[in-house]
């Protein structure tokens, strides 16, 4: 057996148990942690008089009978590995004072709570293993059995992957390789070592056999967190980097190793969990105390695969048409990143992409400052949160779009929307179809979103931007034509859809008429009496104008009684009919608006609709089957 080997055996058949990377002998699941998570949260808010091991078993028991598929861990204990992973900040060693971090909240955010939906946050589950440092604070054995280890074991692996694959074409290792060479290296700079080792094991086999005898001693935790990185590839024998995630790994490694004691300072459990990533040290330098010199470098988001097919969409259609109802049911994944706001004729370029305002912080001594610094607003927040985490697809939703001064509130962003529909093989830019066309600069924006005010700016291909507007309001700020065919636009039709069954056929309080009924008999007669009018279609009434609520109160006093006709009927008076009330109106009995609603409530079943003309009532109150339009 060659001496090194031999020496390799001797000094594990000499260490202590669990010296090695090792965590504890619980789940590493991110589904299973992150509930845990959730349920220590609740714990915190209201322990019900329980401790947390009796809480976390009869919240996890009440989650399978939810979902039986999921798979979560009963014992508290597994918060350990939560902290590893920087879900949670332990300042003791009780749980109950453990501090929730924001890459918690982070997932959370993005995937709306359903931790089983990894597909939304896969790219943070990443970072965070990536970011584990053995043995840092959070190790109980940090004085202990792993006393002398300092790596981030990740990168470690790595390294060995990718020289084993310069070496032999293969980047790969066995799991004996991992569990008793690798996974007992003490320090990044013993690659080499390691590597030596490894080709002199795979020249005699035979010794397997040998650290075999080690098992118990030396089975590291950590590969079952590593099956979860999509940069690796794991089966019962055999670790290995896919051929399309060598380019990545390689980038990694090598920004890593530029300075790969970055984050081994007291500061290491803010940065866990933190939302950065130890590949970008110009963003997270701050939280380093020591005193070399770093190069600031990044990763280069402008090169890493990004999901494709981002889209400028413009929905419209008359108000209640569903056009909200419509954003939340076909565009937006339940857990996707967006922000959402609405235009109004008071905002701005500077509400809308962000300004300089004065920031007053206070310094160590008690004084405080004034400095000016760039607040982004929503269309950069997204912005930077869609270009640093490409693999998500996020949104970007402006309500009432032409309420607003739209071209003047977009400023220079109006040439971003030009969106690349294919690829150029004779003469491609790089970027994924979905992008912006066309590229702008902007100090501030590109100094928040890249790091560098010199970067140019582009909506990335995983941004989409979704406008609604309502027809009928089409004239406060017309958008012009140069705006619009940057838009792919969408009428949303107003019609009763399978999913409006239940408000469709709830009849109006006490009458007999269905919401369907009275909806499609009104909106006919606007049609054939405002003929002579522009833009008599966008004067019907919304499938989606009222909730069921408006239509069966749960209380019956007058307040309530009030809500259909005060919407309804006074928009009916108010606006559609406002210069043709007497096509509809009974104004020769009820000639203002304050009789017409008073009579709809005090009035009996059908009796209300005696506002309405008597042709008006009998259309109302003909069988439901005649309506024009069923729910399709």
């Amino acid at each position: 057996m060659n001496e090194l080997l031999k020496n390799k055996i001797d000094e594990l058949s000499k260490a202590q148990k669990y010296e090695c990377w090792y965590l504890v002998k619980q789940d590493t699941s991110f589904i299973s942690l992150c509930y845990q998570v959730e349920f220590l949260i609740q714990f915190q808010e209201d322990d019900k008089g329980m401790n947390l091991e009796t809480f976390m078993r009869k919240a996890v028991r009440s989650l399978k009978q939810r979902k039986p598929n999921i798979a979560v861990s009963e014992t508290h204990r597994a918060l350990r590995v939560a902290a590893f992973f920087g879900l949670i900040k332990m300042n003791s060693d009780k749980y109950n004072d453990a501090i929730v971090t924001p890459t918690f909240y982070e997932i959370y955010k993005r995937c709306d709570g359903q931790f089983e939906n990894t597909q939304l946050y896969l790219d943070i589950i990443q970072r965070q293993i990536e970011k584990m440092y053995i043995s840092s604070s959070i190790d109980e054995e940090n004085e202990g059995v792993r006393k002398k280890y300092r790596l981030y074991p990740i990168m470690l692996l790595y390294k060995i992957l990718l020289e084993l694959g310069r070496s032999y074409g293969e980047y790969s290792i066995t799991t004996n390789e991992y569990r008793y060479l690798v996974a007992t290296t003490k320090n990044y700079n013993d690659f080499l070592t390691t590597l030596l080792l490894i080709k002199l094991l795979r020249d005699e086999p035979s010794v397997n056999s040998i650290f075999e005898t080690f098992r118990e001693k030396f089975d590291s935790r950590l590969i079952q967190a590593l099956k979860q990185l999509p940069t690796l590839s794991i089966d019962s024998n055999k670790i290995l980097i896919p051929a399309n995630k060598v380019e990545e790994v390689s980038k990694k490694v090598y920004i890593f190793e530029k300075n790969p004691e970055i984050y081994n300072t007291e500061n290491y459990v803010n940065f866990l969990g933190s939302k950065k990533s130890i590949f970008n040290f110009d963003e997270s330098k701050k939280d380093v105390d020591h005193n070399s010199e770093v190069k600031e470098e990044s990763i280069d988001y402008d090169k890493v695969e990004r999901f494709e097919g981002g889209t400028n969409t413009l929905l419209y259609g008359v108000p209640g048409a569903g056009k909200s109802y419509t954003i939340e049911h076909e565009y937006i994944k339940k857990g996707n990143p967006y922000e959402r706001l609405v235009f109004h004729p008071d905002y701005t370029y500077s509400d809308f992409v962000g300004q300089i305002l004065p920031v007053v912080k206070e310094d160590k001594q008690g004084n405080k400052n004034v400095s000016y610094e760039f607040i982004a607003g929503p269309f950069t927040t997204i912005l930077k949160e869609a270009y640093t985490n490409p693999k998500v697809e996020h949104f970007l939703i402006i309500d009432e779009i032409n309420r607003g001064n739209a071209p003047a509130i977009f400023g220079e962003i109006f040439q971003l929307l030009d969106r690349k529909i294919k690829i150029d093989i004779n003469n491609d830019d790089g970027f994924p179809v979905g992008t912006s066309e066309y590229e702008i600069s902007n100090a501030d924006i590109a100094r928040f979103v890249y790091g560098n005010e010199h970067h140019k700016i582009r909506i990335p291909s995983n941004l989409s931007i979704i406008g609604t507007m309502n027809t009928s309001d089409q004239n406060v700020f017309p958008l012009d034509t140069a705006f619009q065919r940057r838009w792919d636009m969408r009428l949303i039709e107003n019609v009763f859809k399978k999913d409006d069954e239940e408000l469709a056929t709830t009849t109006i309080l006490d009458t007999s008429v269905t919401w369907q009924k009275f909806c499609e008999t009104i909106n006919n007669i606007i049609l054939d009496k405002n003929v002579h009018m522009t833009s008599s279609e966008d004067k019907r009434l919304g499938t989606h104008f009222i909730h069921i609520s408006d239509l069966k109160p749960e209380q019956t006093d007058e307040r309530h009684k009030r809500l259909f006709p005060e919407k309804v009927i006074k928009y009916l008076w108010d606006d559609a009919f406002k210069f043709n009330r007497e096509e509809i109106f009974d104004i020769s009995n009820f000639n203002s608006l304050e009789k017409v609603i008073r009579k709809f409530i005090d009035a009996e079943g059908d009796e209300k609709f005696n506002i309405f003309l008597s042709n008006v009532k009998n259309l109302l109150l003909e069988n439901q089957s005649s309506t024009t339009e069923q729910v399709n």
